[in-house]
């Protein structure tokens, strides 16, 4: 098999960055590219390893729609997210964020995992991991701080 791109690396750039939206899409890309691999395999005549990797991208397409569509509480949903309830309080009384109701207006406010928007880290970044961890940069970030250099 070819080497694949980690799933990290791989965008839509379809989606919305700083959504929960950029998470499946980074599993739709590495279904299509398990796809893409099938498709080469079958020109080897390698027919069973094909369908294994057309078969394995079905069932992470389905994990990853499961995934997408799981209701969360607020509670859960800032937990999941990084912002605070009374933040995604606002999206939604803004119109911003979709939500979803059990019963009338007073029931309990659910939240699509997949339309649940991400807070980016400091420097910009969604995935902490998407950049690989550099020890010299970081004992300099460290002696800026602690020791005034700049």
């Amino acid at each position: 098999m070819s080497s694949p791109q980690p799933a990290t690396a791989l965008r839509d750039t379809t989606s919305n960055e700083g959504d929960s939206a950029g998470h499946t899409a980074h599993f739709g890309a590495l279904a299509t590219s398990w796809r893409e691999e099938a498709e080469r395999l079958r020109t080897l005549e390698a027919n069973g390893q094909a369908a294994a990797l057309e078969q394995a991208a079905a069932e992470l397409e389905a994990a990853a729609a499961v995934w997408a569509s799981k209701r969360l509480t607020i509670t859960e949903a800032a937990a999941e997210s990084g912002y605070s309830e009374e933040h995604l309080r606002r999206l939604v009384r803004g119109g911003e964020l979709p939500a979803h109701r059990n019963g009338g207006p007073k029931s309990r406010l659910y939240i699509r995992r997949g339309e649940l928007p991400t807070k980016r880290h400091r420097d910009g970044r969604e995935d902490p991991d998407s950049v690989a961890y550099d020890p010299v940069e970081d004992a300099r970030d460290i002696a800026k701080i602690v020791g005034g250099i700049s």
